[in-house]
């Protein structure tokens, strides 16, 4: 069973007045609400309104994807909407769940996902579509997709109308609290990448007022958010030494990309390369680097 992360880019700049929280709605009229609200959401995408989108989904979201835009030097607002094919319809899926915690809530559907006349046939699936409140009232948040190929105990037990365990699963529970909506990144001259090998290290990367999820034994790629500046740039490496693999040699390598947009036939160009002492690595380390 895998899942797939929707965001069904979109964003807005613009601030989203805050309100008294509304009384926590359950049965048909959550359900309702979290229609409406994924409805609008849909409605805005297709039409293609800036406006519209920035009302229909929450600030993380709308910060999240407006720094991903930004970070790859794509035209903002135009990139909300580049995306071919419109979002899915929930009309010919049947709803399993309606839960809301706290601030946040989903919807979860059964069955085939309708993308558009110019789509495939699928296979069936469970569709999550996560929202939070704001402002008193429901925003669309994201889309996760769970295939059922390989859980035909699952997909059988879904099949009779029946509401399998999985759903009493975290990943299948609100969490009760939406995330802080992220800063705003700035906009950089180019568009950056990093790779970071961790191995005997739990290590964590800190650049542009962002914070990465720690690596552990493991490799990572990322876009880098705020990208590069012509000029001074650094990145700061918080390192914690872990158990490594056996027969892996303790090391953190980090390398950064310059990835110049104006010159597609040129390749990333690497702006800064580093390892760990053979001694072990720091606690933690600024690097500073000239990208011209």
């Amino acid at each position: 069973m895998t899942q797939r992360m929707l965001f069904f880019t979109g964003w807005l700049c613009l601030t989203l007045a805050g309100g008294p929280v509304a009384a926590q709605q359950e049965g048909p009229a959550l359900e309702a609400a979290l229609s409406k609200a994924y409805a609008n959401w849909r409605e805005a995408m297709i039409q293609k309104n800036p406006q519209a989108w920035a009302g229909a989904i929450t600030t993380f979201r709308q910060t999240t994807i407006r720094n991903e835009i930004v970070s790859n030097k794509e035209a903002f607002p135009a990139a909300v909407f580049a995306a071919p094919g419109e979002p899915p319809k929930t009309d010919g899926m049947r709803l399993i769940e309606a839960e809301a915690k706290g601030t946040t809530a989903h919807l979860v559907y059964f069955g085939k996902i309708d993308g558009g006349k110019d789509t495939p046939d699928a296979s069936e699936v469970l569709m999550k579509l996560k929202f939070g409140l704001e402002g008193g009232r429901w925003r669309y948040d994201s889309a996760r997709v769970t295939d059922l190929d390989s859980s035909p105990e699952v997909l059988k037990a879904l099949r009779e109308g029946k509401k399998p365990d999985l759903l009493d699963a975290p990943e299948f529970t609100p969490p009760g609290k939406m995330p802080p909506a992220p800063p705003l990144c700035r906009v950089p001259d180019f568009k950056g990448g990093l790779k970071l090998q961790s191995t005997g290290y739990e290590t964590q990367v800190l650049m542009n007022g962002f914070t990465y999820d720690p690596v552990e034994n493991d490799l990572d790629q990322q876009l880098v958010l705020g990208g590069l500046v012509a000029g001074q740039n650094e990145v700061t490496l918080r390192i914690r030494p872990v158990a490594p693999p056996d027969g892996q040699k303790p090391v953190v390598r980090i390398r950064l990309y310059k990835i110049d947009l104006t010159k597609p036939e040129q390749p990333a160009i690497e702006v800064l390369r580093w390892e760990s002492p053979a001694t072990g690595a720091p606690k933690e380390v600024t690097l500073p680097f000239i990208v011209r």
